[in-house]
């Protein structure tokens, strides 16, 4: 026959169980804002039945109810909604991250504003124009200096800009691939706490939850891949690479950002290549201004200083006619229209005579302060023989002898022209910097800023699609992983009235056997 305590034992089995179902339902409401956590759930099965007591089948009733135990407290978590949010979450980390430096790099080059590049450059030709309709006049001569000078300071701010950029983009991988680090070790330490716990039969439902947001946090800054075997092995790859062990973390350098293919790293990475785009399209363009390659028109005629060859045939001062292509003797008067294939400012201002006597020419406009030959952003600078000289500014294209002393036609402008006129030649780029093959210096910037402009307005694009996607994500895992205050207050109070329910059987059988006891079997005495 069964025996008289078996209720006890239902009743003990039953205040045990609720009593941990409540503590674990106390748990979820307690860490409801925790970021990370994963509500858990006490998983309740019946306990094996009692038989009945009998050599051969008997007729008493058998399979009786033992109670109620625990088997396991579990998290409520789908692995594939959090694969698919670090995923996402990856995608956000570059684009954010792109997003922010291409609004730098446009805040750098300041455009459209009458500060920006664009607007010196306007001043520069502007100032060349009001030289050409008086080239004697003392102030235009000064304008011309102080908006060149500007003009290079601007260029020069700006490559600043960009390679401070740089240095802060550098600085930042730096303390990231730390960050990764610091993520590393504490999985490394998480999975080892982990296989402890769970070998003894325990569930490392917390320990899992910290592994979990390390894996989030870390899904934002690079590409991560992971696995983890029945057996409770673990394995993390970052950008490729074996980073994690079980409780074994690899330590990274920042070398592991080139092989990042999204996330922060990646978007450091890009932000470095965008940088170094708008900085090489830049270069190009001062290397265009002062020394590409270009056709010039000297409507007026013009005194050769050198031995030179004209692209067609010109009629000199004396009637003679030059074939195109065939050398101009030095000192020779042209008294038609001549055209003149020249480099640039520098090499359209070399032709022309500054105000000072005896003539003089041959003087570039631009100098590189570092020796180059090649003009960028960094090393251009108005040549220090004229930034200190106004007369060197080369404005005529003419001079005179007088008592043996070539002596400039001050009041000529024909350079000054012609320089004004380079505003709107087209010029010859080449196609691995931009898509623009030919046009003016205008169109070439126009092209650079509104290349950067729809590049930056596909980032944010970018970037607010992945946030939507990355949102979605965690919504759909916060409804199943999520704690729910209402959900909980539910279970409470079904716990609750089943731990009291338990209370009242055990008070009810401990009444029963203290009849049997205390009370039975009195008659006689």
């Amino acid at each position: 026959m069964r025996s008289s305590f078996l209720g006890l034992e239902t009743s003990k089995r039953a205040l045990l169980t609720q009593s941990l179902a409540m503590q674990t339902t106390g748990h979820n409401v307690a860490n409801a804002s925790t970021a990370g956590y994963t509500r858990q759930r006490v998983n309740l099965s019946a306990t094996r039945p009692q038989e009945a007591v009998g050599m051969q089948s008997s007729t008493a009733v058998g399979q009786i109810g033992t109670g109620v135990q625990a088997d396991s407290i579990t998290r409520i978590r789908e692995n594939y909604l959090d694969t698919q949010y670090r995923r996402e979450n990856q995608g956000l980390g570059y684009w954010s991250v792109r997003n922010s430096h291409l609004e730098s790099i446009q805040a750098i080059l300041n455009e459209p504003s009458d500060d920006g590049i664009r607007g010196v450059v306007d001043d520069f030709w502007n100032s060349w124009e009001v030289l050409n309709r008086d080239p004697t006049l003392l102030s235009a001569r000064v304008d011309v200096i102080a908006k060149a000078t500007n003009m290079a300071d601007t260029f020069k701010q700006v490559d600043e800009s960009l390679t401070s950029l740089e240095g802060d983009i550098d600085s930042s991988i730096t303390a990231k691939v730390t960050s990764i680090n610091t993520m590393l070790t504490n999985i490394a330490q998480l999975n080892d706490y982990i296989r402890k716990a769970e070998s003894l039969g325990a569930n490392a439902n917390d320990y899992r939850d910290q592994r979990d947001l390390l894996l989030d946090q870390l899904s934002s800054i690079v590409n991560i891949e992971y696995a983890e075997t029945p057996e409770g092995d673990f394995t993390l790859n970052v950008a490729g690479t074996a980073a994690v062990t079980n409780n074994e973390a690899v330590t990274l350098t920042t070398a592991i950002a080139t092989g990042a293919t999204s996330g922060e790293l990646a978007g450091y990475v890009q932000a470095k290549a965008d940088i170094n785009q708008i900085r090489n399209e830049l270069n190009a363009l001062v290397q265009t201004m002062v020394n590409g390659e270009v056709t010039v028109t000297l409507e007026n005629g013009y005194t050769t200083s050198q031995a030179m060859t004209a692209n067609n045939a010109v009629t000199l001062e004396d009637g003679s006619v030059i074939p195109a292509g065939t050398i101009i003797p030095a000192g020779s008067v042209i008294t038609s229209a001549v055209e003149f294939t020249v480099n640039g400012i520098n090499g359209l201002h070399s032709l022309g005579y500054g105000t000072s006597d005896p003539a003089t020419n041959g003087i570039p406009f631009f100098t590189t302060s570092d020796g180059s030959t090649t003009f960028n952003m960094s090393n251009v600078r108005l040549n220090p023989v004229i930034a200190s000289d106004t007369s060197k500014v080369a404005a005529s294209g003419k001079y005179e002898t007088v008592d043996g002393t070539n002596q400039t036609i001050k009041g000529n402008s024909d350079i000054a022209y012609a320089i004004t006129t380079l505003r709107d030649k087209s010029f010859a780029y080449s196609t691995n910097i931009t898509n623009l093959t030919s046009g003016t210096i205008d169109d070439y910037f126009r092209a650079v800023t509104s290349q950067l402009g729809t590049t930056a307005d596909n980032a944010l694009r970018n970037m607010n699609n992945q946030q939507e996607l990355v949102d979605a994500a965690g919504t759909r895992r916060s409804q199943v992983s999520g704690v729910s205050l209402d959900e909980e207050m539910t279970d409470i109070l079904k716990f609750q009235h089943a731990y009291n329910a338990a209370a009242r059987h055990m008070t009810t059988v401990d009444e029963m056997l203290d009849r049997v006891i205390n009370q039975m079997g009195l008659v006689g005495r």
